[in-house]
């Protein structure tokens, strides 16, 4: 019995493996491969919060308990001053803001002074 899979949970680096199985007929696909890529990502999504897993406390969206609405606006005050966080959000990201542009414009200088001799370099999408 063929049961279908979803080809777009299969990986490049499994493509091969599930498709191209030469002890399989032509165009059959290796169920045992397909099992172990889409569970290796699942793993990955669950690594990197991009699935959850209910009632884990491990696995579980880390925003399901946050407060919203009525219930934050209650507690809100209470819960900012606690964390030392008395001026307005916005005052506050925008020092954040300000601290990381100054440590990126250093790391950016002190790259440029190593020049080739930098262990690491910085590539964006125009330099590929």
């Amino acid at each position: 019995m063929c049961h279908p899979i979803d080809a777009s949970l299969v990986t490049a680096a499994w493509k091969r493996p599930v498709f191209a199985n030469p002890d399989l007929p032509e165009g059959a696909v290796d169920r045992d491969a397909y099992v172990v890529c889409v569970l290796e990502g699942l793993f990955r999504a669950l690594q990197v919060r991009d699935v959850f897993a209910a009632p884990s406390p491990r696995w579980a969206d880390p925003r399901a308990h946050l407060l919203d609405g009525p219930a934050w606006e209650a507690i809100s005050e209470d819960g900012l001053a606690s964390l030392s966080l008395t001026d307005p959000i916005e005052a506050h990201l925008d020092t954040k803001l300000l601290a990381l542009d100054a440590a990126w414009r250093q790391m950016a200088g002190r790259l440029a002074e190593a020049g080739d001799d930098a262990l690491v370099r910085i590539v964006t999408p125009a330099d590929e």
